[in-house]
Parts: structure tokens; sequence; C-alpha cells
């Protein structure tokens, strides 16, 4: 496909390419070889632990020294905490110091011609490796690993494991100016994979494994039986059908064990004595429902566009249609702006679920970019109702930049609301939709394009109406001065003396464990929801932990303890997730600094700080504030002192479904000659600012959100029109329908618009009233192919008023006919049933009425 000359570039080795937009208007652009060449991915699960090491390969094709950048996602429920790389034969081991530190000496290096890398976090999910000052002809190893929860999937009994292969572009919002906007603003996109992935999963667990499956990549799964030497542990392997894959998707794994979860108390005791304890548990219980006001948050940014947002719409109808009886609710859109439906929540009743059901269904993605921070503001600013509870559902994809401030922002007015986020899409961003549930006091889930979204749906929604489990304390045993989270306090002198009574004792026997739990403040605790707490102790491991959790209908308490076959050995995975989680914890309370009225919050936040580097670089864990710096010390330099290092940015992928670029073909429609680049207005159709001639760049390689510079465009501004026969689709259908690009560059094309036939049970559940109850006529006659007249024959022969008998029938065709769907229509029926409970004379004959029914089919 290539020549071996590429510009000035000469003798280059065949593989993928980029085009240097051109400086000036005459001027063509300069073809310069990618360097990332392989990436391979080695994971291995330990249970509710992952440690995931990712190996990238870098060559330099050029005639000059190069810093490759290269931004990958990683898991923001970890950090990294190996850096390394290999060059020429030999290991450069990473160190972990503070950002500014580590970044100082990385420039340094370069600037005296020595070949350095930089591992740095641009957000908790994006990592950041630079690549500097690699000599022409050399290759580089560069492996990276990092530790991080796997966590279950909330409401089964499947863990679902996923590994993060992209990111998608971020929505900058033209407030922020600080260096880590800056940074994603240089962020490059291709639509297609810089480099083939390779990737290996091995699954460890305490129980048989009973499947394991992906909703995203064909795999091949290869059982190992038992772990020699682990009694009751088994092994599993994973990895693709194939041998490479793009990198357009997270990968996901939905692992289920033969066995219900079991609580257990999991130990790892390292070579200095210190032993790490995790304590696994996956509650189960069910309380009262309490009255809510139900906040719907939906993203309708660009990025949006095709399949998510019709994902979107059909989880909100799903919400509409589940509410209990008795809830106010009220529904958002935002994008670069935001509308409510009603000014304020309003009761939930016929009439506004109609109104409801109505706007949802016309929902679009047509506003623009991702500004999720100020609707935020409004509906924390907005008054609450008395008696109702408020709860706030988000639905998006979460691409955006500011996420330190959403996520401070729900952290501080978490006693206001909670917050449930559901992520949509083969990309969505994790550190957004799982930080904002934890800020929030909720729970997150995630729905690829290849899997069901109901019982997510429903999980959540059933999540929100019941009270979780607060105040949370973990009782350890068979140690001496256990932790004991925020309530921890130090020991006091009693001796009645005049030197010292009732004062914390500067010293004590007792102390000698220095022990700590991670996280200090343990969040609220759901049915069927993980719960992962680590206790730190200097040398002895506790024979037992005792959890008790306040609910509105007392203490609920397990007692769970520590046997030799939990034991995981000495890997320091425990060790490190437990580091990251408190450093987490730690950002998190910084982030929420900025939206308290408190005195002196530039030196609460500079204290935070210091506390997050002590344990980071205490640990060797990345955070916001701690960097991996490696410097290559070999001195060889000849005929180098001609050399200017050049900068390549490594392109990201653009995710699978990802539409936000359909702005950009907007905008190429609209007006091909304007710039700079802006998007098209929904309601005028056409470009916004003509300044000057576009400068065109590469279809191949994008930039967002860095409008100085030439090959890019604004990722933002007004909304584009709405095209209502978009579902679907590539990206490249999406963005590359254009004369710069061959018509077989496109893999998939747009699908055209479908006519949409309801199934019996969409139309059941649409004919339910906001209460419960169902009307005896034609509709439900239609959805249930029995004649009205025999409906209205039967509901005589029962002795049934035609409302009850059509509630009681509904439920039994549910239950009977639909019984596979249940996932779907669960709190439909639920709330059937109590409205059947209120109007039988004997609330009890429920169950008879629906089996008498049942006969008329």
């Amino acid at each position: 496909m290539f020549a071996n000359k590429f510009g000035n570039q000469k003798n280059v080795c065949c593989g993928l390419v980029r085009l240097i937009p051109r400086e000036a208007e005459w001027e063509a652009p300069t073809k310069c070889p990618i360097p990332l060449i392989s990436v391979d991915v080695n994971a291995s699960i330990v249970h509710a632990v992952a440690q995931v090491e990712v190996t990238q390969v870098y060559v330099n094709k050029e005639e000059q020294p190069i810093e490759a950048i290269y931004y990958f996602p990683v898991n923001p429920d970890g950090a990294v905490t190996h850096f390394q790389a290999e060059l020429e034969g030999r290991v450069i081991k990473g160190t972990v110091k503070a950002h500014e530190e580590a970044k100082e000496e990385y420039e340094k290096a370069v600037e005296n011609k020595t070949t350095a890398f930089l591992g740095e976090e641009t957000k908790a999910d994006i990592f950041k490796v630079r690549v500097g000052f690699l000599k022409p002809g050399s290759q580089v190893k560069v492996i990276i690993g990092y530790v991080a929860e796997v966590k279950n999937e909330p409401g089964t009994n499947a863990i679902r494991f996923y590994i993060p292969t992209t990111v998608a572009p971020r929505y900058v919002s033209p407030s922020e100016t600080d260096e880590k906007a800056e940074d994603i603003k240089k962020m490059k996109f291709a639509n297609s994979t810089s480099a083939p992935l390779t990737l290996k999963v091995a699954v460890s667990m305490q129980d048989d494994i009973k499947s394991i499956e992906s909703p995203t990549h064909s795999i091949k799964v290869e059982k190992q039986g038992p772990i020699p030497g682990k009694q009751g542990w088994q092994k599993s392997v994973v990895e693709l059908s194939g041998k490479t894959t793009d990198m357009d998707r997270d990968f996901v794994l939905n692992i289920v064990p033969e066995q219900v979860h079991k609580p257990r108390l999991y130990s790892e005791k390292m070579t200095d004595g210190s032993t790490t304890v995790m304590v696994h548990l996956v509650p189960s219980f069910k309380l009262d429902e309490q009255k809510t006001e139900l906040i719907f948050v939906l993203d309708r940014s660009g990025s949006m566009m095709g399949q998510s947002i019709e994902l979107a719409k059909k989880a909100l109808l799903l919400f509409l249609h589940s509410m209990p009886a008795d809830c106010y609710f009220n529904i958002i859109g935002f994008g670069s702006s935001f509308q409510f439906l009603f000014p304020n929540s309003v009761k939930y009743d016929d009439d506004t679920l109609k109104k409801a059901i109505a706007h949802a269904k016309s929902l679009q993605a047509d506003l623009g970019g991702t500004e999720i921070l100020q609707p935020l503001k409004e509906i924390y600013g907005k008054p609450g109702i008395e008696g109702y509870l408020r709860q706030i559902f988000v639905l998006t994809d979460g691409e955006v930049s500011n996420t330190e401030g959403v996520l401070g922002i729900t952290q501080i007015n978490a006693h206001k609301a909670r917050v449930f986020a559901l992520g949509i899409g083969d990309g969505a961003s994790h550190h957004l939709v799982e930080g904002m549930a934890k800020a929030g006091g909720g729970t997150s889930a995630f729905v690829t394009y290849n899997e069901s979204i109901d019982k997510k749906v429903l999980n959540q929604l059933k999540n929100g109406l019941q009270p979780s489990l607060t105040d949370i304390e973990l009782q350890w045993e068979g140690v001496e001065n256990a932790p004991d989270a925020e309530k921890t306090t130090a020991p006091v002198n009693k001796e009645k003396t005049l030197l010292g009574y009732n004062k914390p004792l500067e010293s004590s026997p007792q102390t000698t464990s220095v022990n700590k739990q991670s996280p200090k403040r343990i969040p609220p605790v759901y049915d069927g929801s993980q719960l992962l707490v680590f206790g730190l102790f200097r040398s002895e491991c506790p024979s037992a932990v005792s959890i008790k959790a306040l609910s509105p209908d007392g203490p609920l308490t397990i007692r769970v303890e520590h046997s030799a076959e939990n034991d995981v050995g000495t890997t320091g995975m425990l060790h490190r997730l437990a580091a990251v989680k408190l450093v987490r914890e730690l950002e998190l309370e910084i982030a929420a600094l900025h939206f308290q009225d408190l005195d002196n919050v530039s030196g609460r936040e500079e204290s935070k700080k210091k506390e997050i580097i002590e344990i980071a670089c205490k640990n060797g864990v990345t955070s916001k504030y701690t960097s991996f710096v490696a410097i290559d010390v070999k001195d060889d330099k000849p005929s180098m002192e001609n050399w200017a290092m050049e900068t390549r940015y490594v392109p990201s992928q653009f995710a699978h479904g990802w539409h936000g670029g359909m702005q950009l073909q907007c905008a190429m429609q609209s007006a091909p000659m304007a710039s700079p680049m802006m998007f098209c207005s929904a309601e005028s159709g056409v470009m916004k600012q003509t300044k000057s001639r576009m400068k065109r760049c590469s279809p191949q390689v994008m930039s967002f959100g860095a409008p100085a510079q030439p090959s890019g465009f604004s990722f933002g501004g007004p909304a584009p029109p709405t095209n209502p026969c978009f579902r679907g689709g590539s990206l490249r259908s999406a963005v590359f329908s254009s004369p710069d690009v061959p018509a077989n560059d496109v893999s998939e094309p747009m699908e055209t618009c479908e006519v949409n036939v309801a199934t019996p049970l969409e139309k059941l559940i649409g004919l339910q009233s906001f209460d419960g109850s169902y009307l005896l006529d034609d509709r439900l006659s239609d959805v249930m192919g029995i004649a009205l007249e025999k409906l209205n024959e039967d509901a005589k022969k029962h002795g049934l008023p035609e409302k009850v008998f059509a509630t009681a029938i509904a439920i039994a065709f549910f239950t009977n006919k639909l019984a596979a769907e249940k996932d779907v229509w669960d709190l439909i029926v639920m709330k059937a049933r109590k409205w059947l409970a209120k109007n039988l004379s004997d609330a009890g004959e429920v169950d008879s009425v629906i089996s008498k029914v049942a006969s008329s089919f």
C-alpha cells in the first residue's frame, strides 16, 4: 500500500502513517509514520481485583529524533503502579515522584538529548505516555501496569471486567483553561486503529466458573481447572478468537461463578511483614420503598447521535412507565445548553406521564457539546419537595473534560440527592459515570450496544426507590488498635492527674500496628452491589470482621471469618489497591472543597495534596499529583548536535458508535469554506462563522478542541441540525462520507429510516395508567388477541369490575405469556399488583384473582 518514501522521509518501513497538516495553503501535508506499532494487554483477575499489564512498542522510522505522545485509557477505579521501558537490552525502571518534579526531570533529560519516559494522568481514566528523544531507528518497549477493582454486575451473580482501549473525544468548555483541559485539546483521533491489539486474561476464582462471555468481542475460553496448591481455586484463560483486534471499544467480560457470591475476607502478607486484608461482600436485602422525587438528566450532546440516543430514549421510557404511583418527576436534557421538561418537578399522573412519553419519543442528540455542570447546579439549587427524597438519574456517554468539577458538586450535595448513573455506548467514560454515583451515594451501570438495557435500568430504579444502608461500621477481630474508619480516635489518658487527664496520649503500647482502613468513609450499601473495604496492618492478620449497617428497619449485621484458603499470596495487588482507594478518596475531597463555603480552601487543598503525594510516592502509584519518570542512563550522543526533535502524537481510534463526528459532517456540508470550523445551528442549518478560508486536514487524523491548530475543529458550539433518519452506522460512514475519502474506505453505510412496529410487550406497557391500572377496551383486546366481547363476558363471569379484571388479566398476560421479559415488566407488574390490592375487598385475594382471569387465554 505504501512506498518507502514519505515526503522528505526515505527508506521508511511499511506501516501506518499520518498526515501532518500544512503550515501554509500552498504546502503539501507532511506524511509521517505513526511510531506506535503494537499494543499487548495481559490481565490477571483474582476474584474482585485485577492486575493489568499493557506493553506498547514504539519505533522511530524517521531520520531525526522524535517525541512520541500517546493518550490511552485506564480503569479509573485503579491507578498505574508499574512503569518501565526496555531499550537496546536495558531495563529502565520508572519512579513515582510529584508531578512537577517528574516533568522537570523528563524535560531536562530530553533537552540534554537523552531518551526519557514520562507517565502521567491527564484524567483518572486517561494515562499519557511521553517517549522523549527516541533516536532514529530505535525501538523501545514501554510496559505499564495498573491495578483495579473488578465489580459485580449489580443485581446479578456475574462479575463484569473491562479493559478500556480507546478514549472518546471529550468536550472542553471554553471556560476551561487549566493544564489538563489544554492537554485534552491536543489529543488526536483517527478512524482506524494506530496499532493492532493482542489480549489475554487469566481468571482465578474461589469457585467453579460457570461461564465467561463477552458482549463486545469474539473470544475463546480455556478452562484450566484447579490451581495447584490453592484449594478451591479455579482458573480459566481468555483470549481473542482472532490474533488481534482494533482499539475502538472497551473489552468486556461477564464472568458467572457456579455459586452465589459468599462474603469473604482475603489477605495478603508482604515480605516486610505488613498485611492487607480485603472484605468482599455482595449484600442481599429488601427494604420498604420510600417516597421519591425522580429527576432524569439525559445527555443530548452531539456525541450521543445514533445508537446512544436511541438507547437513552428506551431507558427513559422504561423509567417513566416503571415509576411508583406516588412520586414527583422531571426530565432535563443537556448539551451546550440544558432544557427542563417542566419548570419544577410535577406530580406523576396520567396527564404528566403522557406529556413525558411524547417528549421522550421526540428527543434527539441536538444540544451541541457536553456540559453537565450547569444543569446540576440548577437542579441542586431548586428546593426539595417535603416528604419526597430526591433521586437523580444521569444517562450519558460521559464525554466531558471538567470531571472533577462535576464530581465535586455531586459530593457536596450528596445530602440533598442521591445520584445514579448509566453509561451508554462502547466507550462511555467510567471516570464520570462511576465517579458521579460514588460521589452522590448511588450506583452506576454500563450498557454497550450489544447488551440489553432493561435489567440495568430497573435495577437502578429499584435502588433509587429503596433506602441504602449507611453508617457502616467494621470491627476487626484478633488485632490490636484495629482501624475504625472516620471514627478512629487516639487513646486518651484516663489517669486522674493534673498532667494530661483526658488528653491524647503521646505514645501508647497499643499503637505498634499503625493500622488504616481504606476507604476511610465507607460508601452506602445497596442490595446486590459489591462492597470492598481494605484493612492495612503492620503485622498481624485479623481473624474475622464484623460489619454493622444502619437501615430504617434497624441495624443489619454480618460476621466474616478469615480462612487460610483466602490468602492471595504476595503479589502486592491488595496493598496497592488499598493505597489507590485512599488516594481517589482524597482527590474527591479536594474536588468538593471548591463548592464549599469554607475558610482557607487553598490551605486545605494543599494539605490533602501533600497527603496524596506521600501515599502515592510511598506505594508507587500515579495520581492527579504524581507521575512516573524513567531516564536512560546510557551516554551515547555521537552526531546528534544538529538533531532537532519532532513531536508525534499517536492518534486514538474513534470509539465504535461514536457519532460526535456527525457535527463535522454537518459543518462540511453546510459551509465547506468556513473557518474556524464551528457547528451548524439547529435553527438555521448554516455556519455561524465565515471569517476566512477553511484549511483542510487529513481525513485520517483529527484534533478536537484545538482551534489554534489548522488541522482541528472546535468540539462545541451550536448544535447541528437533527437527522431523524440516522440510527446507527459506523463513525466512518458518519464522518468521512466526503469527497476526500474513497468510497471503498466506508465500511458501514448509514441506515435509512425504518418503521418500528411495537411489540406486544411495548404495547401492553404503554396501556398502563400511571397508577398501575388498565382499562378494558379495544387496545387491550388487540394486544391479547382476545375479542373484547369475550373479555367483557369473562369479567362478568368472575364478578369483577372491568378495571379490576383488565388489570388482573394484564398481570396474568405478563407473567404467563411474557415471562422471558421479566427484566422489563418487573416494576410494571409490581405497580399493577399494588393497585389491585387496593381495589379488591380482600387484598389477600390478588394471586387467586390473577389465577382465575388467566383462564381467559
